[in-house]
């Protein structure tokens, strides 16, 4: 890893916090013989990231880095969500058989693939993202004995055995969100179409969560240690997105007449925080909501904030010289974290101890590469 001195761009935030420069550490993630690319997915507090290589052929395989320049350890023939802070990987899986596509979901855990799917792997996708550091998993599936269309049921792997949530006949459930208490969240419309909702669930028991609107389509992105969730709302799909916040049994509608939650883990800290982005005067910016008001990062252009960590440090994008540069915003500074020849790049994920990881934006050619920022505490 080497150390960079990173100029910084001052927020216009009520803060009035200095202009400074940041000491920080970048490496390109190294990818797999024979794999010529890698995508970057997730990091977890230790700094270990997980994410894929791929071939020339678009086979996948999971990996994970650990320290600065060590080789990635593969971990599973398969595209990875999350990581936990054991170093176990959640994996989703695609293979064609006889013609279909079946898909699965599997945890990489002590160097062996474990298997997550809830009954067999379905010609239907699942919804799964998250796992937790006692290795739970939130799973929302299609059950073969349903008649609804999409992901009719959601459950969750607890100590190795799956068990289906309470909840009623559904379509379109998603559930990919956990908190290490175990409680895990989602949402879902009824199976006769009269409401949508987000729920939250302990290991025994769903609370439906109140929405702006007895229908439209809620989403769950992102649960906090006291169990406050973020997520958004829209009416239909061709309707403005609002930003909510749900604490015990309220819901917040967090401020942008068009704004959303970023589809992230890290998209709400322990204080409550929260991040994604905002329309403002036709641009979709990066936006950190915090005590329930919009903050301004100094940001230029269109972007999205994608993580917040509970020293309340943002990280995100926004669009310089008409490209997407990597930001940290921190304690009202907003620093640009560079790469090789300012290739453009978006982060995908933030620990506490200040560690980004992102790709660049490419989406074909040339290749994809992972990145990993260091950028050292005060």
């Amino acid at each position: 890893m080497r150390w960079l001195s990173i100029p910084t761009v001052s927020a216009l935030l009520v803060f009035g916090a200095p202009v400074a420069e940041a000491s920080a550490g970048f490496e390109e993630l190294p990818t797999l013989p024979d794999f010529p690319s890698t995508i970057v997915s997730a990091v977890n507090e230790s700094g270990q990231a997980v994410g894929s290589a791929h071939s020339r052929y678009a086979h996948a395989t999971s990996v994970r880095w650990d320290g600065a320049g060590t080789p990635p350890t593969p971990t599973g023939r398969a595209y990875p969500t999350g990581v936990n802070n054991r170093g176990d990987v959640l994996n989703s899986s695609t293979r064609k058989v006889g013609g279909m596509l079946l898909y699965s979901v599997k945890s990489w855990e002590n160097g062996a693939e474990v298997e997550r799917t809830p009954a067999h792997p379905t010609t239907f996708a699942h919804s799964s993202r998250d796992i937790n550091d006692s290795g739970v998993v939130p799973v929302g599936y299609k059950h073969f004995a349903d008649t609804g269309r999409g992901t009719t049921r959601a459950g969750v792997w607890r100590d190795g055995k799956f068990a289906d949530l309470p909840l009623p006949q559904a379509i379109g459930v998603e559930h990919q969100v956990v908190n290490n208490r175990g409680t895990t969240a989602g949402s879902l419309t009824l199976l006769d179409g009269t409401a949508d909702y987000a729920f939250r669930c302990s290991a025994t028991r769903c609370t439906r969560l109140p929405g702006l609107a007895s229908t439209g389509v809620h989403s769950a992105l992102a649960l906090n240690e006291s169990d406050a969730l973020a997520g958004t709302w829209r009416a239909d799909h061709n309707s403005p997105t609002r930003a909510l916040l749900w604490t015990g049994d309220r819901v917040t509608v967090l401020p942008g007449d068009d704004a959303g939650v970023a589809d992230n883990p890290r998209a709400i800290n322990e204080s409550g925080d929260v991040v994604g982005w905002r329309v403002v005067d036709g641009v979709r910016e990066a936006v950190l909501w915090r005590g329930g008001q919009a903050v301004d990062l100094g940001t230029s252009g269109a972007g999205e904030a994608v993580a917040v960590n509970d020293r309340g440090d943002v990280a995100g994008w926004h669009t310089v010289e008409g490209a997407p540069r990597v930001f940290l915003w921190r304690a009202g500074t907003l620093t640009d974290l560079r790469t090789p020849s300012d290739v453009a790049a978006k982060p995908v994920g933030l620990n506490n101890a200040g560690v980004v990881v992102g790709n660049n934006d490419q989406r074909l050619w040339p290749p994809p590469r992972a990145f990993r920022w260091t950028v050292r505490l005060p």
